[in-house]
């Protein structure tokens, strides 16, 4: 994802804006940055990212906006779904694979962190497993597989999440309105051969 950093101007505008949503004491623009990034599946709604570097350690907070509304990011589905409900989600066979890897990368699912794996060298711990360990997960993965319905207008993503110590391959549901459901879950077979106490299994 690319950042960009805001001028001190945008950056006192995106401060001012975000108070409601959390204490105005949080952030001052002496001791704030402000960073946008674009997303492929939203219409004039950016992702924002606030840190404040005057607390040790620093903080974050990202935010869904245009500039005007701001949606906190809280680790639930709500702020993702206000914003898809004020029309601005555009979805397609590429968009939707990247808004899935967004939702999943910012929502708790069943109180367990999951990540979407879009790219198997992207999966997180990947770096603390040996050798063969890496070579039998990148053996394994597939790339995500979308289908589009236009009777119901949503979309079927078969892809590999990664989500409690375990690698599986899922069916998603996309709602042309962006709710997003995990209709089943299995195990991706075929032994995966990984170091003793990896944490990964299946």
């Amino acid at each position: 994802m690319l950042w960009q950093r805001l001028d001190r101007e945008n950056t006192l505008k995106t401060i001012d804006s975000v108070k409601s949503a959390s204490e105005a004491a949080l952030f001052s623009p002496t001791t704030s940055e402000v960073q946008r990034a674009r997303l492929s599946f939203y219409e004039g709604v950016d992702l924002y990212k606030l840190t404040n570097f005057a607390s040790l350690p620093s903080f974050t907070f990202e935010y869904l906006g245009d500039g005007t509304f701001f949606q906190h990011l809280d680790g639930t589905e709500l702020p993702i779904y206000t914003t898809n409900d004020k029309g601005r989600l555009s979805l397609n066979d590429r968009s939707v694979v990247d808004y899935l890897d967004f939702f999943f990368s910012h929502v708790m699912m069943d109180d367990e962190e999951t990540y979407f794996i879009h790219n198997a060298h992207d999966m997180p711990l990947l770096d603390s497993l040996d050798e063969e360990s890496v070579e039998a997960i990148t053996g394994n993965h597939k790339p995500p597989v979308v289908q589009y319905d236009a009777g119901y207008d949503k979309y079927t993503v078969e892809a590999d999440l990664y989500s409690d110590g375990l690698l599986i391959r899922a069916t998603i549901e996309v709602t042309a309105s962006g709710r997003v459901s995990v209709l089943n879950r299995r195990m991706i077979v075929n032994a995966l051969a990984l170091s003793p106490g990896s944490g990964i299994m299946v």
